[in-house]
């Protein structure tokens, strides 16, 4: 699975915030972000986090063009909110 970082998805940014591998920061990318095969629930899934199914994300994930490399990005907008089941807040993402 992958993990949405809620908090740190603000609106004003163009991508939803993944969490990097073993727990070791963030990014944007498919290319740079971990695949946890068991999230722990309490830290990687809670209030500020959410992980997602490979499959779910797969559907979510588009090529676009991110500092001049092509890269496989969830978009950070109203359509992919509605298919997390999220809202945006001045504090980043919620869970509906």
């Amino acid at each position: 699975m992958y993990i949405i970082s809620l908090t740190h998805t603000m609106r004003h940014e163009k991508y939803i915030t993944l969490w990097r591998p073993k727990n070791a920061g963030y990014c944007y990318s498919r290319e740079l972000a971990g695949f946890y095969e068991k999230p722990k629930y309490g830290y990687h899934d809670n209030d500020q986090n959410m992980p997602i199914s490979q499959e779910e994300a797969n559907e979510l994930f588009e090529e676009v063009l991110y500092e001049g490399v092509l890269k496989m990005m969830i978009p950070n907008n109203k359509e992919t909110w509605e298919k997390l089941d999220v809202k945006m807040t001045k504090n980043g993402l919620v869970k509906n």
